[in-house]
């Protein structure tokens, strides 16, 4: 009996290659992101020179997922994305890694963030051994992108949907991971900007500290972006009226 599976436009049957359904669309929704504000983005694979310039910018050190000191191979497995205004100065930055959850990124990310920490010889404890039952990162595995680093001067907030989803198809182009993470305070999480920035699944108590890492709070949320989401973002951003939208911002 020969079966027939039908499928619609735009999705992907279950077992179909890995890739983008249409790469050509990640492309125009980044020059659309790109030409919508006058800033210039950068990208570099040196992060040495992220640190200092988060040095520079921050007066704080680089946090230990992105410090060469306790990972050889960053320049193989992770970029940064920098923003320069129009005079010149550098007002924005961001990172991502890709690493392998495994069994998932549920039971890898607490070992894995202590293990960070502890390379560099910095105590954090947590609260809790494991994150809260039924979070949907117990259903995500395999190649996944992190994000962090992010800071945009007060005195440029404007680019900050831009500049974050500029990163996020970049790690989505580069790696076509199974999903993006990014870990952040409750500001964060209640006043928009994980959604703004298209991780559209977000949850509370992801990681709990009794010692937290330096500039985290004891109660991490989480922003999660499936590869389903970011070719949705995609789709949405190249429609006739999101371009218009976004041409309206120069």
């Amino acid at each position: 009996m020969n079966v027939q599976v039908k499928s619609f436009p735009g999705t992907r049957p279950l077992g179909a290659p890995v890739g983008l359904s249409d790469p050509l669309k990640a492309v125009e929704a980044i020059t659309l992101l790109r030409g919508a504000q006058a800033y210039d983005f950068q990208t570099g694979t040196d992060f040495d020179d992220l640190a200092d310039m988060r040095m520079k910018l921050r007066k704080t050190q680089i946090s230990p997922m992105f410090d060469t000191a306790v990972n050889r191979s960053l320049a193989d497995r992770a970029f940064w994305v920098s923003a320069v205004s129009p005079e010149g100065n550098t007002v924005a930055m961001q990172a991502f890694r890709l690493d392998d959850a495994d069994p998932n990124l549920a039971e890898w990310a607490l070992g894995w963030m202590m293990g960070q920490y502890a390379k560099r010889q910095e105590l954090v404890i947590p609260g809790a051994p494991h994150v809260p039952d039924h979070s949907a990162t117990m259903l995500i595995s395999g190649p996944i992108a992190y994000h962090g680093e992010l800071w945009i001067d007060n005195q440029h907030k404007g680019i900050f949907e831009n500049f974050t989803r500029t990163g996020m198809l970049l790690a989505m182009l580069k790696w076509q991971p199974e999903a993006l993470w990014c870990l952040g305070s409750k500001a964060m999480a209640t006043r928009g900007h994980f959604v703004r920035s298209g991780y559209v699944h977000i949850e509370r108590s992801f990681l709990r500290w009794n010692w937290e890492p330096s500039g985290a709070e004891q109660v991490e949320w989480i922003g999660i972006a499936e590869r389903r989401h970011l070719e949705f973002m995609i789709s949405e951003m190249t429609s006739k009226e999101s371009r218009h939208q976004l041409s309206s911002l120069r």
